[in-house]
């Protein structure tokens, strides 16, 4: 009886420790994610075909999608990874690295991002791709836009980033609309061509080719492609490269902005799972403070660095920003410069009067060349 007992007490001590085990491995996991740590408009976060309106401290796992319109929104990951997905923005987050995760996939449909990324392990990475484009990084800030209908636009500010097709030769069937000879220049120029982008670079990539590539792989998984389809892409030899891209000074003060909190306090919230507690609106509020106070210090460090410049007429500004604009103050006064920088309800203005940081009530409209952006209706 006693022997009895004895292998009853085994096996319950050992099935919590299996349990107990089973949820460290979970808890670990757990840990896949990302906060949301500045927002500006409207955002939706779809999660298993349900829609939210995103918001301050909200958490963002694997498998999510972000939808934005009109807004913008700044994440962090656990890993610490900083992602800010502009307006008009379609993107999927396949995965994200976590305590047991190594890495951080993301799927652009369209859209516009400005990515921080921190520096990887040699086991570890960060890949973002579109229908027929893959970019991997290592330690870098970089952007990668996608408009419908066109070619994807990749430049790096830090760092180096890989560019590739994203399909490969065995994709590629053999049928009537393609001879060896092409399928062969085919391979090999999908095989060849691979980029690194340095700080200064960006993509420059064959339309025809990225259109092929498109083509095989929404259909070859289907069926072949036809020989209407391949028709005039025999004569491609020419894939991606990179060319000469000069930062611009409004390009490198947003980079500026890509600010981080601490990473306990996104690390505490992703582990919270989102919970709503005390203890996780503590965290939210500490990410509001420490964020707004990290992009005021960014946002006054442009505005101190365009200070030195000392431009001070438009032929200077309009020359060193290649942009010049007529900003309309809401209390009548007109302003003729350049904006350096806006984040939150702050522009930084290079104008011939001196640089300042203006509210976003403080101005009417800036209007540019062709176009007008409204920033407060008018009474």
């Amino acid at each position: 009886m006693k022997k009895i007992l004895l292998l009853i007490l085994v096996s319950v001590t050992l099935s919590q420790c299996q349990k107990f085990a089973f949820w460290q491995n979970e808890s670990k996991e757990d840990t896949s994610g990302a906060v949301v740590t500045f927002l500006q408009g409207q955002v939706t976060i779809l999660n298993e075909g349900k829609e939210r309106f995103a918001s301050l401290g909200d958490l963002v796992k694997p498998g999510d999608r972000i939808l934005s319109k009109l807004g913008k929104v700044d994440l962090q990951t656990y890993r610490g990874e900083i992602i800010r997905i502009k307006e008009n923005s379609d993107v999927l987050f396949r995965d994200f690295a976590g305590s047991s995760k190594p890495n951080t996939d993301i799927y652009i449909w369209a859209g516009n991002l400005l990515v921080k990324s921190v520096k990887l392990k040699a086991n570890e990475t960060l890949s973002i791709s579109s229908p027929t484009m893959v970019a991997g990084v290592r330690g870098t800030v970089f952007s990668f836009e996608l408009e419908k209908g066109s070619v994807p636009k990749v430049k790096v500010y830090e760092g180096a980033v890989a560019v590739a097709f994203k399909t490969g030769p065995k994709l590629i069937e053999l049928n009537d609309g393609l001879s060896q000879d092409h399928y062969d220049q085919l391979v090999k120029t999908l095989e060849e061509n691979e980029v690194v982008l340095e700080p200064g670079e960006s993509l420059e990539v064959n339309p025809s080719l990225n259109e092929l590539v498109y083509l095989i792989n929404a259909k070859m998984t289907a069926s072949s492609l036809t020989k209407d389809e391949l028709a005039g892409f025999s004569d491609i030899s020419t894939g991606i490269s990179k060319a000469e891209s000069p930062i611009t000074p409004q390009e490198k003060a947003e980079a500026e902005t890509l600010v981080a909190v601490n990473p306990e306090l996104v690390q505490k919230q992703v582990e919270n799972n989102g919970a709503s507690s005390e203890v996780t609106q503590e965290i939210v509020e500490n990410i509001e403070k420490e964020h707004e106070s990290k992009r005021n210090t960014a946002l006054s460090n442009i505005a101190s660095d365009a200070e030195k410049m000392g431009l001070d007429n438009e032929e200077e500004i309009q020359k060193h920003y290649s942009v010049l604009e007529t900003i309309h103050k809401s209390n009548g006064e007109i302003l003729s410069g350049a904006v350096v920088a806006q984040l939150g309800d702050i522009f930084i203005v290079h104008s011939t009067k001196g640089v300042m940081q203006l509210k976003v009530d403080e101005i009417e409209y800036v209007e540019y060349r062709n176009f007008k952006v409204q920033t407060k209706t008018k009474k």
